[in-house]
């Protein structure tokens, strides 16, 4: 069985039951062809991240993410026996959900998944780029407040180009005081800087993408002696336009430049997707060896959080 450490709440309901909970709360992607438009149309950066955010909208209650959460546990366990899953605590604030109340309905819905599944769902605390270093101080002092033992991470997702990583540096080290693991999403719509600047400023476990760290060969060995893991997704670099196709996706270069690299979905229900078949179809687009593949696999369960 596969793990898989880099996908986010929302964006990997199943879809069935993200149409069921938008019609009862009277969302536009109640009607199926609604969301399969809105998918068409987010093939960019910027029009993915209101995509992402409609599918935050359709939630009004804890008791829609527990819902939701079971029906998620449940769907990733297919072929998952281990899954952390980014959800954002900054973002139910502003759309006006009690923060702590619903991650303990995640909470809740996700205990209930292992025991019928047994796989092992884990949480990240994430921060939204844009909205700066206080709103991710906010999100640790919901962790320090709640102390679920099923939140073993934090990172900061969103828009790449906005707020400097070294402005995050004491969320970071907080984040650490606090036991959790640290990941970061740089170098997808942004470049190798992005992700220099990421190792640069901050503890590091994980970068989340990280891919286009290939456009700088420094950048790449600096990388492979790290021991910062990569969590590639190249379907949804694919869906958001990082990458024109399969062909120009430089998963092969990253794993020759020695880098530890694992394989996730990201969000496998906009991206048409599981963890499984990125593993698939980066053996059938991209001729990557089993032998590649196995230590992706393995490199996965090196870099998780949590207890061992």
């Amino acid at each position: 069985m596969l793990a898989d450490l880099h996908l986010h709440f929302e964006g990997s309901v199943p879809r069935n039951t993200l149409v069921a909970i938008a019609a009862r709360n009277r969302h536009a992607f109640g009607s199926g062809d609604a969301f399969e438009r809105a998918l068409a149309a987010s093939r960019q950066s910027r029009s993915f991240l209101r995509l992402f955010a409609d599918c935050c909208r359709l939630y009004s209650s804890p008791a829609d993410y527990r819902e939701a959460a079971v029906a998620l546990g449940r769907s990733l366990a297919d072929d998952l026996a281990h899954a952390e899953i980014y959800v954002s605590p900054e973002i139910w604030s502003r759309f006006g959900l009690d923060p702590a109340a619903v991650l303990a309905a995640i909470d809740a819905g996700l205990a209930e998944a292992e025991i019928e599944t047994g796989a092992r769902l884990l949480l990240l605390l994430d921060s939204v780029r844009q909205w700066g270093p206080d709103a991710a101080e906010r999100v640790l002092d919901l962790q320090e407040r709640t102390k679920l033992p099923r939140v073993v991470g934090f990172g900061i997702g969103g828009e790449e180009d906005s707020v400097a990583a070294a402005a995050f540096r004491p969320a970071y080290e907080r984040a650490r005081r606090l036991g959790l693991g640290t990941a970061i999403h740089a170098g997808e719509w942004a470049g190798a800087d992005s992700v220099a600047e990421a190792l640069d400023a901050l503890p590091l476990d994980r970068i989340d993408h990280g891919v286009r760290a290939a456009e700088d060969p420094a950048v790449m060995a600096r990388l492979a002696s790290s021991g910062v893991t990569l969590c590639v997704a190249p379907s949804s670099n694919l869906a958001t336009s990082v990458y024109a196709g399969w062909s120009a996706h430089p998963l092969a270069r990253i794993i020759e430049a020695g880098a530890p690299v694992c394989l996730s979905a990201d969000d496998p229900t906009i991206f048409a997707t599981t963890t499984a078949e990125e593993y698939a179809r980066a053996r059938r687009e991209l001729g990557v060896s089993e032998a590649a593949l196995d230590e992706m696999r393995k490199a996965a369960w090196n870099a998780r959080f949590g207890p061992r």
